[in-house]
């Protein structure tokens, strides 16, 4: 074994071995390996599913999508007043940029922690998004988007897990859950049948709503550099970057999904009166 080679393993061996001691014993989470497999099992699905689904029905799955979607809203929920509780709950907790203890007996910092391993692993949970998505042949809404946002946040949270179960890291994960409250609720409601859609006029503002959410917590993490309190410098450019991504895709999603099609509509009505009025 080379020398780069053997500084690389040793370097590796010391990143694990010196996690949070909070969850290091949690499942998943000693190694990144099981995220890992997850992740590619996810992406081999989404690639070969659609394949498999060609010469087979779609399914319906209406009762599934509703009890689905309504346990992720009640979830998600639990997971916002979760974060709320647990870190007002923590003494003298600084709600704009707090660091993360090592330690492992604190039961405050371990409620804090436990509510950051569930927030990850329902991350895991939403790839059902997908793959009832594949079953009923919506192949359209497999898009880049989608799946690299399923993917990626599985990883990014897992390194939180591991390293930083706390602190900052409480903001931009309640502020997820509540736009998920609001995003499955629309769903769940959709899932119901024809009869819901008047009731459904809002769904352009849930990306506008995921849109100001990466904005704001943008905002709140270039506070927290400026801050400097002792959470990962790292670990805030990283989701700084992370969000950079999100906000150019998911605006690019907005203008192709609505502004287009407002413009088109518009176009389309203005050459009908023109047509209109040359025939009068």
């Amino acid at each position: 074994m080379t020398t780069t080679t053997q500084r690389l393993v040793d370097y590796y061996q010391w990143v694990i071995e010196n996690g949070d001691p909070k969850t290091e014993e949690w499942p998943l989470i000693a190694t990144p390996w099981p995220t890992v497999a997850l992740v590619a099992m996810y992406l081999f699905i989404v690639k070969v599913g659609p394949k498999i689904m060609e010469t087979r029905p779609a399914y319906s799955l209406r009762e599934v999508l509703i009890v689905y979607n309504f346990a992720l809203v009640l979830l998600s929920g639990w997971m916002v007043y979760e974060f709320i509780a647990s870190v007002m709950d923590i003494p003298n907790f600084n709600f704009l940029c707090e660091q993360v203890p090592y330690v492992r007996d604190d039961p405050r910092l371990n409620r804090l922690a436990r509510v950051c391993y569930v927030y990850w692993l329902s991350k895991f949970v939403e790839y059902l998004d997908t793959f009832f998505f594949i079953l009923r042949k919506k192949n359209n809404q497999v898009t880049f988007l989608h799946v690299y946002h399923h993917a990626s946040m599985c990883v990014l949270w897992w390194m939180v897990c591991k390293w930083i179960p706390g602190g900052v890291s409480y903001f931009g994960a309640t502020c997820n859950s509540f736009v998920h409250v609001v995003m499955y609720a629309y769903y769940g409601l959709s899932a119901i049948g024809p009869q819901m859609r008047p009731y459904l006029w809002w769904k352009r503002y849930i990306t506008k709503l995921q849109l100001t959410q990466f904005v704001v917590v943008q905002i709140y993490i270039v506070n927290a550099l400026r801050i400097d309190c002792g959470y990962s410098r790292n670990q805030l450019y990283l989701t700084w970057s992370y969000l950079v991504t999100l906000i150019i895709l998911f605006g690019n999603f907005y203008v192709k999904s609505y502004r287009n099609k407002s413009n088109n509509k518009d176009g389309f009505s203005e050459k009908k009166n023109n047509e209109l009025k040359k025939s009068e």
